[in-house]
């Protein structure tokens, strides 16, 4: 038995080599559809959005963040309509502050790198 199985590892290359009629077309055709795959199910995945899977939270958002240092914030959260502030650090979370009177939160507010990105399509518009 041991002879045996020592003679299997040390075969020659031809006897661990895929079947020949295997051809290259073959191959990129199964490699498309197993990358179609993978890109079907992380798209219904995101359909789905489970909260679990993508670290969401049904009834939790963030208001507003500030950093105070390389690893500090503090932040705003909202759940479920009422905000708390705060205070994350790279091994801690504290809570700050319940707040009394809820800040505004305008959903239709633009992102913090419009700005920027305007004043870089200005830039980019001189020429």
């Amino acid at each position: 038995m041991h002879r045996l199985l020592g003679g299997l590892l040390f075969a020659p290359l031809p006897v661990w080599a895929a079947a020949p009629d295997i051809s290259i077309a073959t191959m990129l055709v199964s490699l498309t559809l197993v990358l179609a795959l993978i890109f079907a199910l992380a798209w219904l995945l995101r359909r789905l959005k489970l909260p679990g899977l993508a670290g969401q939270a049904n009834g939790i958002r963030i208001i507003s963040q500030l950093a105070v240092g390389q690893k500090e914030r503090i932040l705003v959260v909202d759940i479920n309509g009422e905000q708390l502030v705060i205070g994350v650090t790279a091994t801690n979370i504290r809570l700050l502050k319940a707040l009394d009177s809820p800040m505004p939160t305008s959903s239709n507010a633009p992102a913090p790198n419009t700005r920027f990105a305007e004043q870089l399509g200005q830039l980019l518009n001189r020429k």
